[in-house]
Order: C-alpha cells, then structure tokens, then sequence
C-alpha cells in the first residue's frame, strides 16, 4: 500500500510488525473486514490494531480503510504503483447531455479559454490544444494575473473553461467573478465540488468526485485522470459535431 512507504520500522513494535505484513498481504480482504476481524486474523487485539492505524497518520479505522478503496496496489521492488479507478458514479447522471450542449456552445463560439493554475495548468495546456486542433480558437490561461480583460475587450461570444479541483482557488474565483458579468461571456466550471464557489458562478458546471491526496501538508498529489476524462469528453464531443 502506497501509505506505509514512510514508515519507519524501527519504531514499530513486533505486535506493530505482525498487523503491518497482515495487512500488506491481505489487501483485497481489508476493505471489507472489521477491527476485530484483523486482530483475529493478525494474532492482536483490537486495540493494538487501532494504536497501529493511529501511528501511521490515521485519525480513525474508517478512514485508513477509505484508502484501501481508492484503487489497486502493486509492489514494485521498493516502488508502489497505483492504478487509480474510473467508474461511472463518479460523474452525473445527466453528463452526456451537459457534454452536447457546452460543446454546441464551443462550436458557436469565438474564443475558448482553458484557464487553471498549477496541476489543473497543465490540464489546461493539454485541453487547449486538442481543442486548436480540431480548428477551435483556443489557447491555455495558467497565470491568473494574465491581462485577459484587455485581451477580450472586442471580442464576441467567448468561453471560459475554469479548471479547478477544489473550486475554491482565490485567483481561480477572482479572475473568474471579473468576466462572469460580461454580456458575451460563458463560464464553464470543471471541478470536484458541484457546490463551490466557482460551480456557484458558472453557467455550466461538469463536476465529478475524486479523493483529495496531499504529502507534506502542501504538496498536491490528487490524481486529475477524472477532470481529464470529462475534458476530453467534451472535445471528442466538439469533434464528432464538426464532422
């Protein structure tokens, strides 16, 4: 499992030891077994086996077991690889409609901008250009500080696509609440929470769920395959409309 790549063993106890290869080698069962059922299994009590989550940075079993749901684990040598699910619960009921209706708004358009900062930059970068490929006039926003007022002072019939996981990013929502206003603007929301800020001022909202993954309290790490999946979507959509 990716999250006992830090332990430091010489602070874990033999009876630590024993719940820890337990585990290690049980992967598939832990997410369907009880506290008591892994002090049985592991030859400890239940109580040794909480005080071991707790050592490892958990603050309870439910949340140590959510990370065993998050995908499938392969050890490489001293390497974890995991593979990070896509499934339909994920996304909305309603996504293909939503997909059709913004990708007719991106066909009547003028100028599409594929805005994010950071992860959610590099998305943008990959989106903007898939899109200028099919013969869209699109380019990537990834500074929020970007002059795009000026640059979209007369100009017609603009899309903004806001990329942002959380959707509560300060420049994300700063730069976006100074254009929504506009008369010929359309705010496209790409994110996690249907219910943020940023979802709260768009016109088109594609939301999805996804567990959010920090190291080191700042460093982000959260997989972005599901805001790819629904933007690539979306330009395939475009695509089969420009057949």
């Amino acid at each position: 499992m990716s999250f006992f790549g830090k332990i430091d063993f010489s602070t874990l106890s033999d009876t630590d030891k024993a719940i820890y290869h337990y585990l290690a080698s049980n992967s598939d069962k832990v997410p369907y077994m009880r506290v008591r059922e892994i002090a049985t299994e592991s030859h400890t009590s239940s109580s040794s086996v909480m005080r071991f989550i707790r050592k490892i940075g958990y603050e309870s079993f439910s949340e140590f077991r959510k990370e065993f749901r998050g995908g499938d684990t392969i050890q490489t040598g001293k390497y974890s690889l995991v593979f990070p699910m896509l499934t339909v619960d994920q996304f909305t009921r309603n996504l293909e409609d939503k997909l059709q209706i913004i990708a007719e708004k991106i066909i009547e358009c003028d100028n599409i901008i594929v805005f994010g900062i950071g992860n959610s930059g590099y998305v943008c970068d990959y989106i903007a250009r898939r899109l200028a490929i099919l013969g869209c006039n699109a380019f990537s926003m990834t500074d929020a500080t970007y002059p795009i007022g000026a640059k979209l002072k007369n100009t017609t019939d603009n899309i903004l696509i806001a990329v942002s996981v959380s959707g509560m990013t300060t420049e994300i929502l700063e730069t976006v609440n100074s254009l929504r206003h506009e008369e010929d603007m359309t705010i496209v929301a790409v994110t996690s929470d249907g219910s943020s800020h940023l979802a709260n001022m768009a016109d088109y909202v594609l939301d999805y769920r996804v567990d959010r993954y920090r190291v080191n309290h700042h460093d982000d790490l959260t997989s972005q395959v599901s805001c790819i999946f629904l933007l690539e979507s979306l330009t395939n959509v475009v695509a089969s409309l420009e057949r």
